[in-house]
């Protein structure tokens, strides 16, 4: 391919390259995108010498007035979207910047128009990379950097080649270096490949030097966050039964040191209320405090864990990547002591609840500490239990109207002997006397309680965990409702919960007074797990993908940094041991059959071994430079190549350069016929060589039969024996 050809497609792919990444972030409505996309076929069809295409293109006559008046035309684009169309300064630069691209594909004549087409294109990846985080920016960028290495390559060569004088002869270019191939080479492509993988090399190693400061700060935050219910001062009965079936992704959690939990389920605590009025569930008391923090603001204490022993759990860390919501509360498995990530502050309520300041307006990171009570032993057993006034003034409240209620919870109860028992009671009677279901929405309903208990017997959550609370207050058991989310969809290839908007979820905490606050589920499991299927696990991998490239490009950190630093040096001590104890296991035999030579190392004083070791580097490190002429011989006469223009040209090359270190010099403006006669004239000896070397030259440039395979390596020969052949003055 021709470079002026390859240059031009090189062109057209770098715009269509930067033109994709803002469709893919969807910043380019579909008025706009077709016809950009049909100017880019079209540029294409010209680029690669459409007839037809080429023709009508060439008609086409770009003066400084057409050019002033289409950009005149651009910016009352610009206008127009910005008043009436998009009516945002973002969207519509975007468009304008689209627009831009269009005129100047249109309009590719000179070259100042492609170093323009190169701007607009460099702004358009600019552009996408502020809109999006996502990992589909990682293509477009690698094309992108690789179209533009080959298009400035090509700009700087079509520019040399195009500034040579038409009058240059070809026996004044043999007399200089060789000439330039006009068309695209295997060796061309190799290396310009290869330099495209080093600037991507030198990419990532900027990147890691340069942590992220932020992420997407020109990302829209209006309509982007995901609605949520029944993470507010008041929940509504029935709420939450209105995301059940939406399978949004929510929040991803992992648990970096595998704790004793099922990984089949986990409860995220949100929310906790503590008052109900026969409809709904509220907080009595809405104050919410500012928690300590400690190591520079970055950890803040939730809790004491002066727990009693028996009733502690052992710790669960989770790191926790949380979607943007339209709520302030930060989830975290009960009962959260610490919590940590890029916050200024963090709220808490009297009931347990955590909030930032603000809902958060894109993705945060954070991770918590927590521990899970457990029942202890004496309280399961202890026939009457003591409750403080805090508790029974908060928790132990029931609607007026709830009189059937407290008689079902009686009725349930009588059998019991403990508070404990009473308790499992309530509990076992709700799992096995009411089917779980969506359809019976009872939010519209004056009594749902009553509905749900005594006429429909189906109902979810809410339904569950608000018959539980209400029953056992009846009977003087404090209790509350909480709502958070049960991740039950363990992504096996990340290690880590994945949480959706199906997985909200309510239950109940029933408080005893040395163990706390116990965790009990009403609610009865239901089959809603998707079989396990390939494209199941397809889709786990996908999203593990998606959470690491979060993790490691969209949230690197300073501190990630530095983790990394010390993760490479902790990896590469160990492999230095595991390559020392390999190495003493080969080294075993070796030592046996070469005592002596091991012996006399061992004398050796401290110092001499490395100085061994770099003598015998720097000794092959010469050797290599000696050999670097003939090493180029081999290569160009033994490795394939399709131009024998370029080999013969490579040996004329070291053929000059021998004769000159034997002080034979050749001015730039001698042919080579002349210096042919200067070898004769100062070093007799080379003189058969050297003209034997400068016939197959002017053969194989000059001449329509090309070199075979013999010549070539004829005329390799008579290079290698010129540098052997020793200078001897006339």
């Amino acid at each position: 391919m021709l470079f002026d050809r390859a240059f031009t497609i090189s062109s057209v792919l770098l715009a269509a390259t930067a033109f994709s990444g803002l469709v893919l972030v969807q910043s380019v409505p579909l008025w706009l995108a077709f016809p950009t996309v049909i100017i880019l076929i079209i540029s294409l069809l010209r680029a690669e010498g459409k007839g037809i295409i080429r023709r009508a293109m060439a008609r086409v006559t770009v003066s400084a007035t057409l050019w002033n008046v289409l950009l005149i035309c651009a910016f009352l684009i610009l206008l127009i979207d910005l008043t009436l169309v998009s009516q945002d300064l973002l969207p519509a630069g975007i468009h304008f910047l689209v627009v831009l691209l269009d005129i100047k594909l249109l309009t590719l004549q000179q070259r100042h128009d492609y170093r323009h087409l190169y701007a607009i294109s460099l702004m358009a990846i600019l552009a996408s990379a502020a809109l999006t985080t996502d990992a589909w920016f990682i293509p477009i960028f690698l094309l992108y950097l690789l179209a533009a290495v080959w298009t400035l390559l090509l700009y700087h060569l079509t520019h040399e080649t195009n500034d040579i004088s038409p009058g240059v002869t070809p026996s004044s270019t043999a007399a200089g270096h060789a000439a330039f191939p006009s068309g695209i080479t295997h060796r061309f492509f190799w290396w310009t490949n290869g330099t495209a993988l080093m600037t991507i090399a030198l990419t990532l190693t900027i990147f890691f030097l340069i942590p992220r400061i932020g992420a997407g700060m020109f990302q829209k935050t209006s309509g982007e966050t995901l609605r949520t219910t029944g993470f507010s001062d008041r929940v509504d009965l029935g709420t939450i039964g209105s995301v059940k079936q939406d399978p949004q992704i929510v929040m991803r959690v992992e648990l970096p040191d595998q704790p004793a939990v099922e990984k089949d389920r986990l409860y995220l605590r949100g929310l906790a209320y503590d008052q109900y009025n026969g409809r709904s569930w509220n907080h009595s008391e809405t104050r919410r405090r500012s928690l300590n923090s400690v190591d520079e603001g970055r950890v803040f204490l939730v809790r004491p864990t002066d727990l009693p022993p028996g009733s502690r759990s052992i710790p669960i860390r989770q790191d926790i990547l949380l979607e943007p919501l339209d709520t302030a509360v930060l989830f975290a498995a009960p009962f959260a002591e610490r919590v940590s990530g890029e916050f200024l502050t963090v709220l808490t309520d009297t009931i347990g609840g955590l909030y930032l300041s603000s809902p958060p307006s894109s993705r945060i990171r954070y991770s918590v500490t927590s521990h899970v009570t457990r029942l202890a032993q004496d309280e399961r057993t202890a026939s009457t239990l003591v409750y403080p006034d805090f508790i029974r003034s908060h928790y132990l409240q029931v609607p007026e109207e709830s009189q059937l209620v407290a008689d079902l919870a009686h009725r349930v109860t009588q059998e019991a002997t403990t508070p404990f028992g009473r308790v499992l009671a309530v509990h076992q009677h709700l799992l096995g006397n009411y089917r779980y279901s969506l359809e019976g929405d009872t939010a519209t309903l004056s009594h749902p309680l009553e509905e749900f208990l005594f006429t429909r017997k189906t109902g979810y959550c809410e339904h569950y965990a608000t018959a539980m609370v209400v029953m056992l207050r009846t009977i003087g058991i404090p209790a509350r409702l909480v709502t958070g989310f049960l991740a039950t969809e363990w992504n096996e290839y990340g290690g880590y919960f994945t949480v959706r908007q199906r997985d909200a979820h309510a239950w109940v905490e029933v408080y005893f007074p040395s163990s706390g606050w116990i965790i009990m589920d009403p609610t009865p499991t239901t089959d809603t797990l998707v079989a396990t299927n390939r494209w199941e696990s397809v889709r786990h991998l996908g999203e593990s993908f998606r959470l690491q490239w979060d993790r490691l490009f969209v949230r690197y950190s300073a501190n990630d940094q530095l983790a990394v630093v010390h993760g490479v040096r902790e990896s590469s001590g160990a492999l230095r041991e595991q390559a020392s104890h390999w190495g003493s296991l080969i080294s075993a035999p070796i030592e046996k059959g070469f005592s002596g030579l091991v012996h006399v190392a061992h004398t050796f004083r401290p110092g001499t071994l490395e100085l061994i070791t770099g003598v015998v580097v720097v000794g092959l490190a010469l050797l290599l430079l000696i050999l670097r002429d003939r090493i180029g011989l081999w290569a160009t006469t033994h490795l394939p190549t399709s131009h024998p223009q370029l080999a013969i040209a490579h040996l004329y090359t070291h053929m000059v350069r021998t004769v000159e270190k034997h002080g034979v010099h050749k001015s730039p403006s001698a042919t080579a016929n002349e210096f042919a006669s200067l070898v004769e004239r100062e070093w007799k000896a080379a003189s058969p060589m050297v003209a034997d070397v400068i016939a197959l030259y002017h053969q194989g440039r000059y001449s329509r039969t090309p070199l075979t395979a013999s010549e070539l390596s004829r005329a390799a020969e008579q290079v290698g024996r010129l540098q052997s052949l020793p200078h001897t003055p006339r």
